[in-house]
């Protein structure tokens, strides 16, 4: 059973419609909420009152964060929020591989980028927000994933074999095959020789 998260100290951060959050197990986040300001019906009232949306604090018993206005966001929804801004890392890129068992080639199908792509990324400090929120709906949801994975065989390493037939083995084709038949000996045309009838054949 997951233990729901609470909070234990919130507070306005300088950047607008963002908060620093400390959580009861010690972790801090700073959230942005943006999204949720200009997105929301109820929270787009923060737009024209932006003194307002500073005033916030510990919702009872940690279980969210509030406002003076009477507006209050869930401790497990703000958490998601937290988990999906953090950053995603090669390192973590290397880890969601590892787990699924995914080759290059595969993970570069289910990103849509060239695998010399997924080996940059993989040294990255900080992936693309959409590779970023690609790998973590992907990592979350095994029907996602079962969607969108197709397996993709793997080439062997070094240097492709040399083909052993020789160019007179490959198949031609029907017109290359009648240009190398010989051809059919010339006939020469003679001219036919009259002979003298004689008397009796009159």
């Amino acid at each position: 059973m997951d233990i729901l998260p609470r909070v234990k100290a919130v507070s306005a951060a300088r950047t607008p419609w963002t908060v620093n959050v400390t959580w009861a197990d010690g972790g801090e986040d700073r959230i942005d909420l943006t999204g949720l300001i200009h997105r929301s019906r109820h929270f787009c009232v923060f737009l024209d009152r932006p003194a307002a949306f500073r005033k916030v604090s510990v919702a009872p018993f940690g279980a969210g964060i509030e406002w003076e206005n009477g507006l209050d966001y869930g401790a497990d929804t703000l958490k998601m929020l937290a988990d999906e801004q953090r950053p995603v890392t090669g390192a973590d890129l290397s880890a969601f591989e590892a787990d699924l068992k995914l080759s290059t080639a595969e993970t570069a199908a289910l990103l849509g980028v060239a695998a010399r792509t997924v080996r940059a990324y993989r040294r990255a400090k900080r992936l693309p927000q959409s590779v970023a929120i690609a790998v973590r709906t992907i990592r979350a949801s095994q029907t996602v994933l079962a969607a969108h994975y197709r397996p993709v065989g793997q080439r062997g390493r070094g240097r492709p074999r040399k083909d052993t037939h020789s160019a007179r083995d490959k198949p031609r084709s029907v017109a290359a095959v009648l240009k190398r038949m010989p051809k059919p000996p010339r006939v020469e045309k003679r001219r036919a020789i009259e002979l003298p009838l004689r008397r009796g054949d009159r």
